[in-house]
């Protein structure tokens, strides 16, 4: 306990020397929010999301996996172990300590409205599906007009609800205020808020 409160009292007496806060084990990236300031880049205007890692160059990117690593900076002052690092250091508020994983949208370039006024004006002839890259089930739809117009229904309601991607596996580049879907799972980590009315009737319960 006492060694998580350090750095917060080196905040305050910035003059120790280094061998004063050298026993120091706490790692920059267990700090709370409060001390760390993280970047992720820019937000790219023509897609409305992070570059990706496949088609640039660049420090900041979303790969295929819908990760992006952010840049953490610990604020002027602080203490702690960077990653790489086997002892603390002091930080100026300009040093990157170490990066934090954060969720990401992986877009590549097939365009949602695109694909969805294909699909309603196209379908029957598998374009929809060729420009996402299911070219087998295209052909299919081609031969079979849209599987006699029950595949193109299928694949409008599948386009429109975003169940249907990109055959690269990347999400819809869609623009800003755009309908974008995002899967809500219930996971260890999920948060329950329960109101009063709840645990009224099943406080005994608990």
């Amino acid at each position: 306990m006492l060694k998580n409160l350090l750095p917060l009292l080196l905040l305050l007496h910035k003059s120790f020397s280094e061998e004063e806060y050298s026993g120091i084990e706490l790692w920059c990236r267990d700090l709370p929010e409060e001390l760390v300031t993280c970047s992720e880049g820019e937000i790219r205007r023509s897609t409305q999301a992070y570059p990706v890692c496949s088609d640039t160059m660049v420090s900041h990117c979303c790969n295929s996996s819908r990760v992006i690593m952010s840049k953490c900076y610990p604020k002027a002052g602080v203490v702690c172990i960077p990653n790489g690092a086997t002892k603390a250091e002091v930080f100026g508020g300009n040093s990157i300590a170490f990066e934090r994983p954060k969720s990401c949208r992986y877009v590549t370039g097939y365009d949602y409205r695109t694909t969805l006024i294909l699909s309603v004006f196209l379908g029957m002839f598998g374009i929809d599906r060729f420009y996402l890259g299911y070219y087998g089930i295209g052909l299919f739809k081609f031969c079979t007009f849209g599987f006699f117009l029950l595949g193109q229904l299928v694949d409008i309601i599948l386009i429109a609800t975003q169940t249907v991607k990109p055959a690269d596996g990347s999400d819809y580049l869609i623009g800003l205020y755009g309908p974008i879907l995002t899967e809500v799972q219930i996971q260890n980590h999920t948060y329950f808020q329960y109101d009063d009315y709840f645990y009224k009737k099943y406080a005994d319960e608990f």
